[in-house]
């Protein structure tokens, strides 16, 4: 349960549930809901009784601080029809950022994270000044921890999961086994087509398989439990030769991860650069995210204009003209320019409409040039929002651009 009335209105993604269930993955754990609730008494009792009849261990997430609205603790007090007792061990970590005021009402306001169901067990914080607790309900166990990132995790990882995994002890049937294929460029029908005789063999080995779409990217997700943790690798070797090239990766859904590691299997120096239109610094921004990439990406030009094009790309203005500046002509000449400028061993160049607006909205070229003069160039027609369409030009480039280093010698 994560609680939070920003959370219900959707003014802040909630990160903190799938945090939670991987790591209780990880102990052998499924979890089965996921519930957002806003920061009401009575409504946070009403589905934590709910949570009761239907799960073993419920871990409650945000609420404990020490405003009005950190209403968690009296709601987990009320629906176990438990008071509230004052834990004083925790009360040094309650009052620890108390600075130049110190009223009594200050004080009080902070003493409110001092608090715990009677009966329960109290985690002191080592992040922030929000403590968290367990109890025991009718066999069944209840965890608080705040809803802060940094705090839930360090809580988490610190105090519930050790706990949980004494109370269930170890246990190979538990295990749970998760791997994620990434993939671009291809839908899901597709996707499902290629692997649909595999399905079969997978359910009889105990593996279940899903597949969730993006704009961009569409994750195949493959989980085992119990012995299907034990074929799950090479369910998925098997899956992604279906699928092929347009498997860019296990696990990480930034592409550019796994650019950075193609380029470190080729074993030699190898540089790229860029140049943007449609995307606006998107292409370089995502190889960017990467540490490390400074090694490998000399750099790019972001030529949104035509005179951009023409002064900083030196592309022919008679190019432009003839065949417009979304042509697979005038991306081809950005991509070798880019390479020219920045001394690089190739040059991806990207140009299209985003739209939201005209008959060519989603029409897209992308040119890949690399040592020998060897270039390529594709068309391809996106749909979705402006975002959609610059996320997915970005991710089909650079995954162009991940084969052809793959592929070169």
């Amino acid at each position: 349960m994560s609680i939070g009335t920003e959370l219900s209105l959707g003014l802040v993604q909630d990160t903190n549930s799938h945090f939670i269930a991987d790591k209780l993955a990880h102990i052998g754990i499924e979890c089965n809901y996921m519930h957002i609730v806003r920061d009401n008494v009575e409504e946070i009792s009403r589905i934590l009784n709910l949570s009761l009849e239907l799960s073993d261990v419920i871990i409650v997430n945000g609420g404990l601080g020490p405003t009005d609205d950190d209403v968690t603790r009296q709601a987990i007090a009320r629906s176990l029809g438990l008071e509230l007792v004052r834990d004083e061990s925790l009360d040094a970590a309650s009052l620890k950022y108390i600075r130049k005021i110190k009223t009594d009402e200050v004080r009080e306001r902070l003493l409110r994270q001092s608090y715990v169901p009677k009966g329960a067990i109290s985690f002191k914080p080592r992040i922030g000044s929000a403590s968290g607790f367990a109890i025991n309900y009718r066999e069944k166990w209840i965890f608080s921890i705040p809803g802060v990132p940094r705090e839930m995790s360090d809580m988490l990882e610190g105090n519930v999961i050790p706990m949980i995994s004494e109370i269930i002890g170890s246990s190979e049937d538990r295990n749970i086994k998760k791997l994620v294929l990434m993939t671009t460029d291809i839908s899901e029908t597709e996707i499902e087509g290629r692997i649909k005789d595999l399905m079969p063999e997978a359910r009889e080995q105990g593996i279940r398989v899903g597949i969730t779409a993006n704009p961009g990217f569409i994750k195949v997700i493959l989980v085992g439990s119990d012995r299907g943790g034990k074929y799950i690798e090479d369910m998925a070797a098997k899956m992604k030769d279906r699928i092929g090239l347009n498997v860019y990766g296990f696990n990480d859904t930034r592409i550019g991860y796994h650019l950075k590691k193609v380029i470190e299997q080729k074993g030699r120096l190898i540089t790229i650069s860029t140049a943007e239109s449609i995307t606006g610094g998107l292409i370089g921004s995502m190889i960017t995210d990467i540490d490390g990439s400074s090694a490998y990406y000399a750099g790019g030009v972001v030529a949104y204009s035509n005179d951009a094009k023409i002064r900083i790309l030196q592309v022919d203005k008679d190019l432009i003209a003839k065949k417009g500046a979304v042509s697979s002509e005038v991306c081809i000449q950005m991509a070798k320019s880019s390479m020219k400028i920045f001394g690089s061993s190739y040059g991806v160049a990207v140009t299209g409409y985003a739209g939201p607006e005209g008959k060519e909205v989603g029409l897209v070229y992308c040119a890949i040039y690399g040592p020998g003069d060897k270039h390529s160039v594709s068309e391809r027609k996106f749909i979705g929002t402006r975002e959609d369409i610059k996320f997915r030009t970005a991710q089909y480039a650079l995954n162009q651009l991940r084969i052809r280093v793959l592929e070169d010698e």
